[in-house]
């Protein structure tokens, strides 16, 4: 059963309930105003008795002529029997009193009571003296008649009343709630795989609208996190893909001349030695791609303390000084504010560096000029690496912020791709909270800028 289903029930029993008891509690009243009027005329034709003792009887009859309800009258004797003086009528029915005790007459004359026999009778009753006792009494029959055709109608009508409520608060409540339903729908395509329904916000200030834009929020919130972490997924595919390809080249290379020495050919001592320089070369290649993956895994699942105060100033004049005493052939131009800290992690912060210049030492020319600077701006430390070598196209410019991948698939590391490197460089300046852009050089070729906020 449906929610507004099982309101509009519960509201229409409630009704009934309510309805009921006020009706019930109406027609209570006014039947119990009738019995006091009933009593009323019974205490009138006794004080028509009290007033004039010697014609009780006389009394009685001309009280009885002129009552504005039909009332019966006998006389009851301790030691005879009763004299009945008038005999009322109730309909076709003549009212006749039942058989009463002494105790019960004796209590009428205090209290009128009710009593039943062949119809209902209300009875009072007065002391003559020597035994003698008058006793009045009238039908309730129209007055119960009366209780209980009230009783129904007010029966009736709480149903009545109750059924169009049932039906105004339904509708009432299909109503208020279409947007709910509105939303349900949309939810469920959605669910059901339907990634392009909107799921557009009921509005308004109510609790409705509270929930159908928590739930709007709510959906956005999953569709982007499914949307990133599919391209989550296509970026560690494409990194795995290249990972094997850089793992794949020197292997090949490696089975390659390992065949040739043990294929039993006679080389010269120069054949030999270039074997044996490629051998040692792409194992240190593929050694080095190992160390970087685990790197990588060491930078994704390992925290770092963070909180080291790094004098970057430090850093980067000692990587430009050993830069500079390596590379003989290249400019390296320099400049380097003192005093800039970060917080972070010295290690780390290290070999970001030492992969940037490694970048341009394998990726440029030995007489490319290089120019480095380290400044600090608005709080936050800003490093520049700017190199005259080729630079990237257009396309990997654009795509340079997808730090899983790399730029250059046709080529390995030899050939001018970056290989993993970036993959790290981009992994640390991130723990760092820090950004990292590759633009155009105003040198001609790859500019690489880190900003990481100062201490």
């Amino acid at each position: 059963m449906k929610l507004r289903t099982r309101l509009a029930l519960l509201v229409g029993v409630v009704f009934i309930i309510g309805g009921g008891a006020i009706g019930g509690t109406s027609a209570l009243i006014a039947r119990q105003e009738a019995v006091g009027a009933l009593d009323g005329v019974l205490n009138d034709a006794i004080s028509v008795v009290k007033n004039d003792p010697a014609q009780d009887v006389s009394a009685v009859l001309a009280f009885a002529d002129s009552s504005p309800v039909p009332i019966s009258a006998m006389l009851f004797f301790d030691d005879s029997a009763a004299v009945v003086l008038v005999e009322s009528r109730d309909g076709t029915e003549t009212v006749r009193f039942p058989n009463l005790s002494i105790a019960e007459i004796t209590r009428a004359a205090e209290q009128h009571i009710s009593k039943s026999g062949l119809v209902k009778l209300r009875i009072a009753s007065y002391s003559t003296g020597d035994g003698e006792w008058l006793v009045v009494g009238s039908s309730m029959t129209s007055i119960n008649n009366q209780f209980g055709k009230s009783l129904l109608r007010s029966i009736q009508l709480s149903l009545l009343i109750a059924a169009f409520m049932v039906a105004l608060v339904y509708w009432l409540i299909r109503r208020a709630l279409l947007p709910i339903a509105r939303v349900t729908q949309d939810a469920q395509a959605i669910a059901d795989g339907d990634l392009d329904r909107e799921l557009v916000p009921a509005g308004g200030r109510n609790e409705i609208g509270e929930l159908s834009t928590s739930l709007h929020a709510m959906v956005n919130s999953l569709r982007e996190a499914m949307e990133s972490t599919a391209h989550s997924e296509l970026l560690m595919r494409e990194f795995l893909g290249d990972t094997s390809h850089e793992l794949r080249t020197p292997l090949t290379v490696i089975r390659g001349y390992i065949e040739i020495l043990n294929s039993g050919q006679e080389l010269s001592e120069e054949q030999h030695e270039r074997a044996m320089s490629r051998l040692v070369s792409e194992s240190q290649r593929m050694s080095q791609t190992i160390n970087d993956l685990l790197l990588l895994a060491e930078l994704g699942e390992v925290r770092h303390e963070m909180s080291e105060a790094v004098d970057l100033s430090l850093l980067v004049t000692n990587h430009v000084r050993d830069f500079s005493e390596q590379q003989k052939n290249r400019t390296v131009k320099s400049t380097i504010a003192s005093d800039v800290k970060v917080l972070g992690n010295s290690e780390q912060l290290s070999r970001m560096i030492s992969n940037v210049i490694s970048n341009i030492s394998r990726h440029t020319a030995e007489n490319a000029e290089v120019e480095i600077v380290l400044t600090h701006m608005d709080g936050n430390a800003v490093l520049i690496f700017d190199d005259a070598g080729p630079g990237l196209s257009s396309e990997l410019y654009a795509r340079s912020k997808e730090g899983f991948q790399r730029f250059d698939r046709a080529h390995s590391k030899s050939g001018g791709g970056f290989g993993l490197g970036l993959s790290i460089l981009s992994s640390i300046v991130q723990r760092h909270n820090g950004v990292l852009s590759l633009t155009r050089s105003s040198l001609g070729g790859l500019r690489s800028q880190i900003t990481l906020k100062m201490e």
